[in-house]
């Protein structure tokens, strides 16, 4: 008998409505968790299909049928023409999907405990790498990335912003495997999206933390920016913890 490419044979645990588990349910799970946790925000506009595919490591129409099905959930909408796309709905999860988010939660966090450390002290590494190595044109750059995170109106503009300081502070060290090494963890840190999550409870906090990293950086405080990296990047993990509880109705 043929094994179906789209199931997730290791995974038979039924899904709301019942039946076994298939990628494009695994993936429903993912996209609803991601949303809930502030990986993508209300107004966003999500990846296109074959980018998802192609990042997540599945098929285009394993994705395609996932987000039909966060769509019939009220959380994703469809917009045509040329600016169009699938973008979050300003739907709450927590009416309509909280104890997906809160299955997806209380199974991957305990399970990513040990990269959650292990990317904290890799990228505490590249923040040190980089106070050694910066020069004056990376110190412009990371100076300017911050004032765009100082600046941001919206989660989304929060997201891009860190995105492009920690890419600076990484390039700063100079080393093509550190590089790669962080878009792994990162991937692999955040439900397989590469994706910070976000949420207004923890701006203020990831502000502070980044104005004190690049103050380091830029002075070439290395152990302190090593030290400073590894606390700032275990936010990831708080706000992780934070959706949790908010799945639980808490």
């Amino acid at each position: 008998m043929q094994s179906d490419p789209e199931r997730d044979d290791g995974d038979a645990v039924a899904l709301l409505g019942g039946g076994p588990r298939t990628k494009a349910t695994s993936l429903t799970d993912r996209l609803i968790t991601a949303i809930a946790v502030g990986e993508y925000s209300p107004g966003e506009r999500l990846p296109p299909e074959r980018d998802l595919a192609a990042s997540l490591g599945v098929s285009r129409a394993t994705v395609r049928q996932a987000l039909q099905h966060v769509t019939e959930l009220g959380l994703i909408e469809t917009r045509r023409g040329r600016a169009g796309g699938a973008f979050v709905a300003s739907a709450s999860w927590e009416d309509v999907a909280p104890d997906v988010a809160r299955r997806t939660l209380e199974t991957e966090i305990p399970r990513l405990l040990d990269l959650y450390d292990y990317r904290c002290m890799a990228e505490g590494m590249i923040a040190r790498a980089a106070a050694e190595r910066r020069t004056a044109d990376d110190v412009a750059a990371l100076e300017k990335a911050l004032e765009e995170f100082r600046a941001a109106t919206s989660m989304t503009q929060a997201r891009n912003a860190d995105r492009r300081l920690h890419g600076l502070i990484t390039a700063a060290a100079r080393n093509p495997h550190l590089t790669s090494l962080s878009a792994h963890l990162t991937a692999a840190a955040t439900l397989g999206f590469g994706l910070e999550p976000y949420t207004r409870e923890f701006y203020d906090e990831a502000l502070a933390q980044h104005v004190e990293l690049v103050g380091h950086v830029v002075r070439g405080e290395a152990d302190a920016a090593n030290r400073c990296a590894q606390a700032h990047f275990r936010l990831t993990l708080e706000t992780m913890r934070a959706g949790l509880q908010r799945a639980r109705g808490g």
